[in-house]
């Protein structure tokens, strides 16, 4: 089984209006768990939820971390390529070409799109990232001139410091990207309030 191509396991629902929400999971979760967030989001856009291919103790991942929590960036460079390739079949196979793609991840899921934005910044169009962080300690320049991103973060969440949010935030508008962060008091988890409030800037 490859991790590139269709192969790979997913979910693909069609839609009815220009979009593709790409949906990746959190730890621990698979390709249907965040089905029910994208129509939430959009009800009328087409889905395509692959899984994560790294296991952790069992649990599906995108990229490997180490122990101690910190991110092995060269697992999050094989997801990215790979996820990129999966992306390219994809959008064949399902004829997405037309369509704006907005990456909606939650956790590790977000921390791989946000990986997908900075490496290759001519997949996505926009991105949803619920309880992520910066993927890269030193990411390198990336040309994100009207990229839409939403940081919907708790500010008690032990894997989002808010201190590293506001950096990541100022790096990805330094890059050129429309960036609305989104706070709330809780920790690692998605806000229903936020859900609502991108809905309605996602459909306007």
């Amino acid at each position: 089984m490859s991790n590139s191509d269709l192969h790979r396991p997913h979910v693909f629902q069609p839609g009815t209006n220009n979009r593709v929400l790409l949906l990746l999971h959190g730890t621990g979760a698979d390709e249907y768990d965040p089905l029910a967030l994208g129509r939430a989001l959009d009800p009328n856009a087409s889905q395509l939820s692959p899984r994560g291919m790294h296991l952790e103790a069992g649990m599906n991942r995108f990229f490997e971390r180490y122990p101690d929590g910190t991110f092995n960036e060269d697992s999050i460079d094989v997801a990215v390529a790979e996820l990129s390739e999966f992306i390219t079949v994809a959008t064949e196979h399902y004829g997405l070409a037309s369509k704006e793609v907005v990456a909606v991840g939650f956790s590790n899921g977000a921390n791989t799109a946000a990986a997908l934005l900075v490496k290759r910044p001519e997949v996505l169009d926009a991105a949803v990232l619920f309880g992520s962080t910066k993927p890269y300690q030193n990411p390198a320049p990336a040309d994100l001139t009207g990229t839409r991103i939403w940081l919907a973060n708790g500010d008690q969440d032990p894997y989002a410091p808010v201190k590293i949010s506001e950096d990541w935030v100022t790096t990805l508008t330094s890059f050129g990207a429309s960036v609305s962060w989104l706070r709330h008091s809780g920790g690692h988890q998605i806000y229903s309030a936020h859900v609502s409030e991108i809905a309605k800037a996602l459909n306007n």
